[in-house]
């Protein structure tokens, strides 16, 4: 990940913590958790941090009827 993606996961992890039962989506991730932190970011950044988180175990994806999917925190953290 580049520094800006760097600074996006700190952001997400640090919202979730203090918010454990937070969701959204891509595009509310970006608009509202980042846009709270004066974070300008592309829904393409964002997207490669969360691929990310979900592969460390800190945030997972639900899919419901094909809407589109949630993030959430990992109740393992």
């Amino acid at each position: 990940m580049n520094e800006k993606q760097e600074e996006i996961s700190k952001i997400i992890v640090d919202y979730i913590r203090k918010h454990p039962d937070a969701r959204d989506t891509l595009e509310g991730i970006t608009r509202w958790w980042l846009h709270l932190e004066k974070i300008e970011s592309s829904v393409d950044d964002v997207s490669i941090v969360l691929e990310r988180l979900i592969k460390e175990g800190v945030i997972e994806r639900q899919e419901i009827n094909g809407d589109d999917p949630i993030y959430k925190i990992c109740k393992k953290i």
